[in-house]
């Protein structure tokens, strides 16, 4: 076995190997850095213990500093010594954090279960504090988790509080599952908040108020994303992530594949001449500026490649509208309020949002896009209606033609007389 002296410099420059090599650390005893065909790079405990080889690995390269592994050697070295079970000892301090991590990295292997990684991680984040993350998981007591539940409920909302507490639930379940030595779950023993189904949607008093700021909004990306949202009633993770390769200009559809939705299955959504215009837009304009990408919401400033941060912006939105108790999620369930306001079919509404349902045949997800579309384009010319709105270069902009009708009909309205004095002049002038 070679040894080298570890530096990045020297681990960085050594090749993938045919088969898998180890090279030991020369200035710590026991410290191996292991490298496989497919060039995985790992830092190894490896030392024989009564004539046998004990491997235990301490990380992957780049999740630790050398010196970080070298110090970690000399800890598992001290216990072997002593004759303590190290992997056993990690079980037993393992800690609320690393059982959370260890409970995500179980579930990125499952289908199905990865979609919702970045929102549980996003949660355990901000709300779990960082004292009751590096506790151990064995000294925790129900009474700390019934406070966590109770104080998000009371900051947040009664989901978010459920969710966290069903994560930390899960996380601790699967260590009990791979035999951590864990007696009993405390998570198991606190009950969920009763949640209601939300009904929240942009109401027809509000569309006015809502579209006039949103038009007012500097960001263009947020504009379209609020837009495309709403009148595809589609998911935000959706449209954020959205892709040209996804887009049929022709037919005017767009196939989200089954990998980004819900159900695993492929959602070919409908969109008509609001949203096509939209994209069109949005293509000419990444042509003129020669960016070469296939989001349509491309972001440089985001590791993923994509626009990703609407929520200050839409916070911002309903405080210069002054419309409370509105949510994202909310758009969705708008064009399907509206629809269904026109007396759509509950199977058509869910096969536009791309909803499975148990009480309905699979039949629903197969219609003609024809009938989908009419569906969709009624219900967003009754909102643009509702808000006074029209096509402009730039998106949507407000209508003033009918919003001059419609102050002249109001006004009309409050004083009637004016309708019979206009009808005798024009009599007195015909008269003449």
């Amino acid at each position: 076995m070679k040894k080298i002296k570890f530096t990045k410099s020297t681990l960085e420059k050594l090749p993938a190997p045919e088969k898998k090599t180890a090279y030991q650390d020369s200035d710590t005893r026991y410290l191996h850095f292991v490298i496989t065909p497919k060039n995985t790079r790992s830092y190894y405990y490896i030392r024989k213990v009564k004539g046998r080889p004990k491997y235990i690995k301490i990380a992957n390269y780049g999740d630790v500093s050398i010196k970080a592994a070298q110090e970690r050697v000399s800890q598992i070295n001290m216990d072997v010594m002593c004759g303590i079970d190290t992997k056993q000892k990690e079980k037993e301090n393992i800690t609320l954090e690393e059982a959370f991590e260890y409970w995500l990295k179980h579930r990125e292997k499952i289908k199905g279960w990865h979609k919702d990684i970045d929102e549980c991680l996003r949660r355990f984040d901000t709300y779990v504090p960082k004292k009751l993350k590096q506790k151990k998981v064995s000294n925790i007591i129900k009474s700390e988790l019934r406070k966590l539940h109770c104080a998000v409920r009371d900051e947040v909302g009664v989901h978010t509080a459920n969710r966290i507490l069903q994560t930390i639930r899960a996380s601790i379940n699967l260590l009990i599952k791979h035999d951590y030595n864990i007696s009993q779950n405390p998570a198991a023993m606190i009950d969920l908040f009763k949640e209601r189904s939300r009904a929240r949607y942009i109401k027809e008093e509000e569309v006015e108020l809502f579209f006039r700021e949103l038009i007012d909004s500097e960001n263009q990306d947020f504009k379209d994303f609020v837009l495309m949202a709403l009148f595809t009633s589609k998911r935000k993770s959706n449209v954020l992530a959205a892709e040209w390769s996804e887009i049929d200009f022709k037919k005017k559809l767009w196939t989200i594949p089954g990998e980004k939705t819900k159900n695993d299955e492929d959602d070919i959504t409908v969109f008509d001449d609001t949203v096509l215009e939209i994209l069109d837009r949005r293509k000419k304009d990444q042509k003129d500026k020669e960016v070469d990408t296939n989001w349509i919401f491309p972001s440089s400033s985001n590791p993923l490649g994509h626009y990703s941060a609407p929520d200050n912006a839409w916070r911002a939105l309903l405080k210069r509208a002054n419309i409370k108790d509105l949510r994202i999620h909310d758009l969705r369930r708008t064009l399907a309020s509206w629809m269904a306001n026109q007396n759509v079919s509950l199977h058509m509404i869910a096969s536009v949002l791309g909803q499975k349902s148990t009480s309905v045949t699979p039949t629903y997800a197969r219609f003609s896009v024809d009938p989908k579309r009419e569906a969709v384009s009624n219900a967003v010319a009754e909102i643009l209606k509702a808000g006074k709105l029209k096509l402009g270069d730039n998106g949507l902009e407000l209508d003033k033609v009918r919003q001059r009708v419609q102050t002249i009909a109001e006004k009309l309205l409050e004083n009637p007389t004016i309708i019979h004095e206009v009808n005798t002049t024009i009599n007195k002038l015909l008269v003449t």
